[in-house]
């Protein structure tokens, strides 16, 4: 649905999006980089405005965040679009949009799902919160911020699933509403992002640097993809987020397949894998997970102390909780996160 956008200014004639770090100048009729918002009029308008493309109940652990209410069922909604262009983006369909499409294809305004239902349907199905993902959040973000709002009047907790690429002037608003964070730290280069998708890394970094001094709980995920991602790369992630951040922040490293315009690219290799898990280990994280690797043992939280099974799971399921007021149940030791 076409609505206002929020964050924008007029400059010289034309209209400049203040949304994220692309900052698109439009002049009149002109569709920004994410594919959804148009200058009409010398006003900045985005016309996906509660148009969801996709609706699922999840686990919580898909997000993924596997320090956080762990085990709950979160709505997880997103709208079209997206202001990164990741050659191997695995949602493509919805992310990617033709520029034009906003004008010409009914969807968006047919599609619309007013905010109150939104909670609703999460209260309905027995979600203790609403994810905002699939897409990234960032493009839908006065959407998320309304459907937020309304969610922690009726007790749910709201989540971003975002790759960070975006102001600070739009996370300062959205940062009001959102209590937990799983954000997509893709390379720890200028070029590898350049070249991979059409971002910078600095801006990631400000953004997770932000939320964290916020207090809100946060855990990263970085794809691991060959060619782009090198282990000097993940060597230097680690030691910034044991020194920028704390060695307690769950890191997530996940397993690349070919999608979308990376087909030249192989899956990342199993050694490649466990490689990553010994880099992050080595630098001194405490919480280091495998994920789209079936079976593998990295997918449980283990306790830092005794090294024993805190969280269970497989896959996205939850086996068993050995965690009792934030403590480990065997030894005492504090196990950070969010458990109640």
């Amino acid at each position: 649905m076409k609505s206002l956008a929020r964050w924008w200014k007029e400059e010289k004639g034309k209209v400049r999006c203040l949304l994220c770090p692309v900052a698109c100048v439009l002049s009149e009729g002109s569709v920004g980089s994410c594919g959804v918002r148009v200058n009409e009029g010398g006003r900045l308008y985005t016309y996906t405005y509660g148009s969801l493309i996709s609706a699922a109940v999840d686990p919580v652990e898909k997000k993924p965040l596997f320090h956080f209410l762990p085990g709950h069922r979160t709505l997880t909604i997103a709208t079209p679009g997206c202001n990164l262009h990741c050659k191997g983006c695995q949602n493509w369909e919805i992310s990617q949009i033709d520029k034009g499409e906003v004008f010409e294809n009914p969807f968006y305004r047919e599609t619309f799902l007013p905010p109150e239902v939104v909670v609703e349907k999460a209260v309905e199905n027995g979600c203790r919160s609403i994810s905002y993902s699939y897409s990234d959040p960032t493009i839908f973000a006065e959407y998320m911020i309304e459907v937020a709002k309304l969610a922690k009047e009726r007790g749910l907790r709201n989540i971003m699933v975002s790759a960070g690429y975006l102001s600070l002037a739009a996370l300062e608003e959205i940062d009001e509403v959102i209590d937990a964070y799983s954000i997509d730290l893709k390379f720890f280069s200028d070029r590898s992002y350049k070249l991979y998708s059409k971002g910078r890394l600095e801006p990631v970094l400000k953004t997770i640097k932000f939320v964290f001094s916020r207090g809100k709980w946060i855990e990263l995920t970085t794809l691991l993809v060959p060619q782009y991602l090198t282990r000097e790369q993940l060597r230097s992630m680690a030691d910034w987020i044991v020194k920028e951040l704390g060695d307690y922040v769950p890191w997530h490293l996940s397993r690349f397949f070919p999608h979308y315009r990376a087909y030249d690219l192989p899956p990342t290799p199993q050694e490649d894998m466990e490689d990553a898990f010994l880099i992050a280990k080595e630098a001194g994280l405490k919480y280091v997970y495998l994920g789209n690797l079936v079976g593998n043992e990295h997918e449980s939280t283990y306790c830092p102390r005794c090294d024993r099974a805190v969280i269970l799971r497989e896959g996205y399921r939850i086996l068993a909780v050995k965690i009792d007021k934030g403590r480990c149940k065997f030894c005492g030791y504090p196990i950070e996160g969010v458990w109640e």
